[in-house]
């Protein structure tokens, strides 16, 4: 179903957004980060009728019982950390609380202590985006709760897997 929300500052800046009710709120976050410049990590988005306060990012706005025509306000708030999930090479997931502004870098020294992988021997993947070392995780729009996968490089080609000779 489409809506038509309006999402209001409490600067008085107002902006019309297009959107469905089956999208996240964090996809509407991202949408309206485009249009004021605001980063969704710093956003805080409530109904103004006072039913919902904080409206979660994972959630779809269908749960909000949100019609074309309602009004969002939005507020800009500070930095705070989020979790995201992390995924290593055994399958086994562990989360880590980030803020967006870290650098994958930052992020890399965490995992590396705690997963004990030396820094040579992995990347880090974020849906089909391999993180960058001097880029921020702000620049990959990770919503909170989401998985990055951990990846072993793998060394010294066939010999090392098989044990024998390269083919």
């Amino acid at each position: 179903m489409a809506l038509t929300l309006t999402v209001k500052l409490l600067t008085g800046e107002v902006h019309s957004v297009g959107c469905s009710a089956s999208q996240t709120v964090w996809d509407l976050k991202v949408q309206v980060g485009h249009r004021t410049g605001v980063s969704p990590y710093l956003q805080k988005l409530a109904c103004p009728d006072g039913a919902h306060l904080d409206l979660r990012d994972g959630a779809p706005l269908a749960d909000f019982g949100l019609r074309t025509g309602d009004t969002l306000l939005m507020m800009v708030k500070h930095e705070e950390s989020i979790p995201i999930l992390l995924r290593n090479n055994n399958g086994r997931t562990s989360t880590y609380h980030v803020l967006p502004s870290d650098t994958v870098a930052q992020f890399r020294a965490r995992i590396r202590t705690q997963e004990g992988v030396q820094n040579d021997q992995f990347y880090l993947v974020y849906g089909s985006q391999t993180l960058e070392e001097g880029r921020k995780l702000s620049d990959y729009n990770i919503c909170p709760g989401d998985t990055v996968t951990l990846n072993l490089r793998v060394r010294g080609g066939l010999r090392s897997l098989w044990g024998g000779s390269p083919l």
